[in-house]
């Protein structure tokens, strides 16, 4: 077997560059593996942080390890952090929810009306969040005249341990994938008003929608930019599941979303940011538009709902592709089906460069060991075997 000749850094960047590393890096995304493995309730996992850092070491160890640390320390757990994208209630395990389920989004009743675009629209983002949006979603929590006391402390509370967690990694030679997570308006808007309350609202009223829209993005380019140099991990994890094709209509899409999908990723790009683009749902019609974003500035990263094929015939010469090991093949499927579909992904959209072997989303929580393991073995093997 061919020897490694690069670091796991250095095999991150060189694809980041769209070139061609020593061998496909590996990033399994999130870790919500790591208590069932561990022996413990998913409650321990989002309630306890030691407890959940040790599952995660635990499991990392025990699979031999892998390149990038994906979502890892408390960025899936934390609730807090969270909410920033979804904005609104969540469902918990051992509270609302078995204490061996993961967290839910609630989206079964509105937690902003539309008298509050004019809010958001005359206060800005921030206000509006922390002065009215989460005392709905999270009565109990403390208010005060800049907002509620509670959430303030838990978001510093969350960078700051998040921030200790990727000195662990770092000094283990592991860098960190992203730093805090973002998305469009269209997104948070569609979880906040639910899905179906936003489109009423876009028909009937698309300008005062649009207004909002406006004065959402300053706040949320501040937000992750400040996160990102905090943590020193110069990417955001840029949310989009409400972008796809399945989802949202051309039209919808071209005046509602890739507008501030576009100003979004600028800013970010200007602060020499790269945005993960964590794109769920089948976006192969959307796949074009993507092209409209700066090129080799981004990372495109699918859950095996679109044709990863497809988006490297369209997107290979653009920005790095990340995917896509089927949650159900991790989970339900053979080792050998998963070395046989990674070997694939390798030949077809890792030639050439630009690729990252990672999971379809995140590792589901009940997904076989022997399979996430063939999963990073065939990413670890395959190319210097050759």
């Amino acid at each position: 077997m061919k020897p490694e000749t690069m670091t796991p850094r250095e095999r991150f960047e060189t694809v980041l560059k769209l070139k061609e590393p020593d061998r496909a890096p590996v990033c399994p995304l999130g870790m919500l593996f790591a208590p069932a493995y561990a022996g413990i309730t998913m409650e321990k996992y989002y309630s306890d942080r030691k407890a959940a850092e040790t599952a995660q070491r635990q499991v990392f160890d025990a699979l031999g390890g892998w390149d990038i640390m994906g979502l890892g320390g408390p960025s899936m757990t934390n609730i807090y952090a969270l909410m920033t994208v979804f904005p609104n209630k969540m469902k918990r395990p051992g509270k609302e929810l078995p204490p061996d389920s993961i967290t839910q989004f609630d989206e079964s009743e509105p937690s902003m009306s539309f008298d509050d675009y004019d809010i958001i629209i005359k206060k800005g983002w921030n206000r509006f969040f922390f002065n009215h949006l989460f005392p709905r979603i999270r009565p109990r929590d403390g208010r005060s005249l800049f907002g509620s006391r509670e959430v303030i402390f838990k978001l510093m509370s969350f960078l700051w341990v998040y921030r200790k967690d990727i000195r662990y990694w770092e000094k283990r030679g592991i860098p960190g994938l992203v730093s805090g997570p973002c998305g469009v308006p269209y997104e948070m808007f569609s979880t906040a008003r639910t899905f179906n309350q936003l489109i009423m609202d876009i028909r009937r009223h698309p300008e005062k929608v649009k207004a909002a829209m406006d004065a959402v993005l300053p706040a949320t380019i501040g937000m992750v930019v400040s996160g990102a140099k905090f943590l020193g991990v110069p990417r955001v994890f840029l949310t989009g599941e409400r972008g796809a094709g399945d989802v949202i209509s051309p039209s919808y899409f071209e005046n509602f979303y890739l507008p501030w999908l576009k100003r979004l990723v600028d800013a970010l790009v200007k602060e020499n940011i790269t945005p993960l683009l964590h794109f769920d749902g089948n976006w192969d019609r959307n796949l074009p538009y993507l092209k409209e974003l700066p090129k080799g500035k981004c990372i495109l990263d699918l859950d095996s709902t679109t044709n990863i094929f497809k988006a490297k015939e369209i997107l290979g010469d653009h920005m790095c592709i990340m995917g896509d090991v089927p949650a159900s093949l991790l989970t339900l499927g053979t080792p050998e089906e998963v070395e046989a579909y990674c070997k694939k992904l390798i030949d077809e959209v890792g030639k050439g460069g630009g690729f990252i072997l990672s999971s379809g989303c995140t590792v589901p929580f009940n997904a076989k060991f022997e399979n996430i393991k063939a999963m990073i073995d065939t990413g670890k093997t395959y190319q210097l075997s050759k």
